[in-house]
């Protein structure tokens, strides 16, 4: 499936403004800023990272607003370059660096709004993250609630149905409930649970 999703949901007018140019530290600041971060994150109690499109354009997957985002190049009726897919985009060196912070003990818990499924894919344990926009690679059933990670991308969008049926065991046989993916519209509300654990983990 084509990393330009959006594309495939309903038509969204508020897309804010497009084309804000990338700011770049010197080495210097860099290291610096770098050296507080880790300072701090040595100092924290309960740390909680928040990830949104910045961290998957070094996988190929371009954001919304950046200079080559995908509303950015919209807006000059053109598409994003590339033929990447959501199966074939890697985690990248951030990604992995938030598995490391985990497993080390550091961060207690991670919230996305990317649906890319790369922190699953980065090996992030599912019980610690919060995707509030779904995943791509996640169906879910619209009676017992049961969800399956796939190795590939789910074919619809926008809570529809995938055509999939669950295959849970309950007491009078299989469930059979029907599957949808888990990508939330522009005007869906935020999923409970996950909401209510991320809210819970930042307070």
């Amino acid at each position: 499936m084509s990393v330009n999703y959006a594309s495939g949901l309903s038509p969204y007018d508020h897309k804010g403004k497009c084309g804000m140019p990338e700011i770049f530290d010197s080495p210097s600041d860099l290291d610096a800023k770098s050296e507080r971060l880790a300072q701090m994150i040595k100092d924290s109690r309960h740390m909680v990272v928040i990830t949104g499109a910045g961290i998957s354009t070094a996988s190929g997957i371009p954001d919304f607003r950046g200079p080559a985002g995908v509303w950015t190049l919209e807006e000059k009726g053109k598409e994003p370059e590339g033929s990447i897919t959501f199966e074939l985009a890697k985690p990248s060196a951030a990604h992995l660096a938030l598995v490391a912070l985990e497993s080390a003990g550091y961060l207690k818990f991670l919230i996305s709004q990317n649906v890319d499924g790369l922190h699953l894919r980065s090996g992030f344990p599912r019980s610690q993250l919060a995707e509030l926009h779904g995943n791509m690679f996640v169906e879910e059933c619209d009676v017992c609630k049961t969800q399956y990670v796939r190795e590939k991308a789910v074919p619809t969008m926008a809570r529809r149905p995938t055509g999939a049926v669950c295959t849970q065991n309950k007491h009078r046989g299989k469930c059979r409930g029907h599957l949808r993916d888990t990508i939330l519209d522009w005007e869906d509300e935020l999923p409970k649970k996950e909401l209510s654990s991320s809210d819970e983990h930042c307070r």
